[in-house]
Formats: structure tokens, sequence, C-alpha cells
């Protein structure tokens, strides 16, 4: 039997369902809903429920393969690859971008203004591409 990929926790089924939503997320290309990954995972799976979207999407995030974007009107995800990152994020054509450049302070400077010593931290950075500017 094959293997789950990294992306889902351990412990989790790979299912032949699941094997498409995963199929459909490495095609995405930028953000996209539920609804359009759905749309896109039933392509491989006609049967495929939106439930079953869902809930794999929610296990993939638990693993932070997949982040939400808080964006105004619906709810879109995009996908993320391993380590520290932020998202670029164009209001005006959506598309995102990820960077390796960090927009949070550092911990020692934190730790000297607030008291505060961080954990983890996310941002997106909302903005216009260079194509939109």
């Amino acid at each position: 039997m094959e293997m789950p990929p990294p992306d889902l926790p351990r412990g989790v089924r790979w299912t032949p369902q699941r094997r498409a939503v995963l199929a459909a997320l490495t095609e995405a290309d930028g953000p996209f809903t539920l609804v359009e990954l759905h749309k896109r995972a039933r392509a491989k799976a006609p049967r495929l429920g939106l439930a079953t979207v869902y809930r794999t999407v929610e296990l993939l995030r638990e693993t932070e393969s997949v982040r939400p974007l808080p964006t105004e009107g619906r709810s879109t995800y995009v996908r993320c690859h391993p380590g520290h990152h932020h998202h670029l994020v164009c209001r005006s054509c959506g598309s995102v971008q990820e960077t390796d450049l960090c927009a949070c302070p550092a911990p020692a400077e934190l730790k000297r203004r607030h008291d505060f010593v961080p954990e983890s931290h996310a941002a997106d950075v909302y903005g216009l591409c260079g194509r939109c500017r």
C-alpha cells in the first residue's frame, strides 16, 4: 500500500478521495477556495463530497501545508511549502508569492520592548504586485 505524503498528519488514512484532493491541490496555482478545489478534485474522483475536501484541508492545516488567507468576501487558502516564510498578497489580481523575508521584529526586541517571548508567528503582507502597479 502506498504511504501518505508528509503533508498529512501521521495515522491519517490515505484514501482515493484524499489522493484526488492532494492532486488537485498540487495543480492549484495561487489561492483557491474550497469550492474551486472540490471542482478540480472531482475530475479525478467524481463522487467526492465537499465535506471530504473540507476535512482534508483541515488536516493539511495541521501540518501547515495549507494556510487560510484573510480576504474580503470569501474564504481562500494557499498551498504552503515547508519552512519559515510569509505571503505577499496582491489586492488587485490576488496573486500570492512566498518570501523568506520576515516582517516580525526580532525576538530580543520583543522581549526588550514588551517583555514578550514569541513562540511562533504568521504574517501576510498585502499590497500590489509588480504587474498590477
